[in-house]
């Protein structure tokens, strides 16, 4: 990720050509944080863009003592959050009136094991197991896993101390190992 650049928020409050600058820049990682959470590009792109907005609106707000990324990925986490709890919000409402009150769905996979050879299957099925991690451990196995951020960087993003990071990573690796070896078959996940 290159550096963020020296923000001057009463310059970007008020030129458009300097924000627009900015969008280009940080666009691709807040996309990639999104589509990771969400699972869904359409959605992903409506969260993104969502996130810009608050961006806009909010920049005079900005404390250039946090890295811009930071405070970038803390707005796009949780609008995706938010995304994910209407998610879950529409599909109870969607499941007590089929009566089907098992909630989600379960992928599996269509072919045996070694259909899951391809590293790209690998990394869907990843995304799609930290789908239905509890809020928390996707959130922080999101950030750290899939997108690679520093336990003080998602610390900084969520607001969690670093123990509970760490305990949350835990359970979300194994939970996700768990899948991969008993639904999936995957060797080398344990």
């Amino acid at each position: 990720m290159p550096p963020p650049p020296n923000i001057d928020p009463l310059l970007l409050a008020g030129n458009p050509a300097a924000f627009e600058e900015l969008v280009r820049q940080y666009q691709p990682y807040a996309y990639s944080l999104a589509v990771r959470m969400l699972c869904d590009e359409q959605e992903a792109e409506d969260a993104v863009q969502e996130a810009f907005i608050n961006v806009w609106r909010s920049i005079d707000r900005y404390d250039p003592s946090v890295r811009f990324t930071t405070w970038l990925y803390r707005i796009v986490t949780n609008l995706c959050l938010d995304h994910l709890r209407a998610r879950r919000r529409r599909n109870w409402i969607s499941f007590s009136r089929t009566g089907n009150e098992e909630g989600a769905a379960e992928i599996r996979a269509d072919g045996s094991p070694s259909d899951l050879a391809s590293t790209e299957d690998l990394i869907s099925i990843i995304r799609t197991l930290s789908s239905g991690l509890p809020e928390t451990q996707q959130t922080v196995f999101v950030l750290r896993d899939l997108q690679d951020l520093s336990i003080r960087e998602v610390c900084s993003i969520t607001g969690l101390s670093e123990g509970s990071v760490k305990t949350n990573l835990h359970y979300a690796r194994r939970k996700i190992r768990d899948h991969l070896v008993h639904e999936y078959g995957v060797k080398g996940a344990s």
